[in-house]
Parts: structure tokens; C-alpha cells; sequence
């Protein structure tokens, strides 16, 4: 996949449109809505083990950090995720503790945390945590899908390997569209 591999602007348009009603608040920047929109829709396109999402456990979206993407997302608490209801925590910290329970962990691209790359915390392997920041570096330095706003558009990359190693496995269509980094 080419650096220049991005969304296209009607999948954006379209994925901005079916969560407007979920990311509308006041006071959030459009490109926070449409990252958290974005975050939202990727749960489409990746397998998570079986035994990450057994039952008819909620899908719970967590966020750290203070973002207008992590506001954004909050909006999403009750919606429809897959087949199962989504639901929203706002973590107090990294802390394996907190992660606990966490299906989708977006990370805002400010926080401390990752100044110095990606904590190990972020990385468990085998137990189907899929990773999200809008850090400039996040993918390379070892997260999952790190989301990127350039001209007009947003873009992302996919750390295959870390994905896998956390034992999701990204869509085909999705991974079409992203930039692979290792």
C-alpha cells in the first residue's frame, strides 16, 4: 500500500453521515467528529477473538485522554455497534486495570503517555484490545491504527503486526484503504 492510500471521499461522506446523530455536540471540532465517527465504523471491519466478545456482551469503546475525538466518542454510548450495543468508559489511566474490559482503547495523541512511543500497556497480546490514537506516530511506534488528518481528508495507518499480535484481524476492506506500516 502507497502513503497516498487513503479514504475515499465518499466512504468519509458516508461514515460522517450514519454517526452525525452520534457524534452531534456542540463545541467539538469536525475533524474530532469525524475521527470518532471513523473509530466507530473501523469496529466494522475487525474480527476480534471469540473469547474478547463472547455472549452478548456490550462492545465497550474506552478513551484517554482529553480530546474532542474522546468527547466525540462518548456520544456513541448506546448505539448500535455490530451485532451488539456499544458502550462508553473514559479511563482515568493506562493502568492495566482500567484497560480491563476495554474492547476499543482510543488513546488522544496529547497525552504524556506516548511521548516516549507506545507504553506496553497498549500492546497485550492475545487479548483483543484494538488500539486507536491521533498521534502522528502511533502505528509506527507499535499501536494498532493511528488516524491522521491532512488536506480535507483523514487517513490511517494499520500496524499489522501489532494487530495480530493482539489477536484481531483487520478486513480485507479495511486494510485496502489504510497505509501498512510494520
Amino acid at each position: 500500500m502507497s502513503p497516498s492510500t487513503r479514504i475515499t471521499p465518499g466512504l468519509l461522506t458516508a461514515t460522517a453521515l450514519l454517526l452525525s446523530a452520534v457524534v452531534h455536540a456542540e463545541g467539538i471540532q469536525r475533524e474530532d467528529r469525524i475521527k470518532a465517527a471513523l473509530v466507530f465504523k473501523l469496529v466494522k471491519f475487525v474480527e476480534w477473538p471469540a473469547s474478547a466478545l463472547s455472549g452478548n456482551m456490550p462492545l465497550q469503546l474506552c478513551a484517554y485522554g482529553n480530546s474532542g475525538v474522546a468527547e466525540a466518542l462518548a456520544a456513541a454510548d448506546g448505539k448500535p455497534a455490530r451485532d451488539r450495543t456499544a458502550r462508553f468508559r473514559k479511563l482515568d489511566s493506562l493502568a492495566a486495570n482500567d484497560i480491563k474490559g476495554c474492547h476499543v482503547l482510543f488513546v488522544a495523541g496529547g497525552t504524556r503517555e506516548l511521548l516516549n512511543g507506545v507504553p506496553p500497556a497498549l500492546r497485550p497480546r492475545g487479548t483483543g484490545l484494538l488500539t486507536v490514537s491521533d498521534h502522528p506516530e502511533f502505528a509506527r511506534r507499535g499501536g494498532m491504527i493511528g488516524l491522521a488528518q491532512g488536506e480535507n481528508k483523514v487517513t490511517f495507518e494499520i500496524n499489522l503486526r501489532t494487530a495480530r499480535e493482539g489477536g484481531l484481524e483487520p478486513g480485507a476492506s479495511l486494510l485496502e484503504l489504510a497505509t501498512i506500516v510494520d
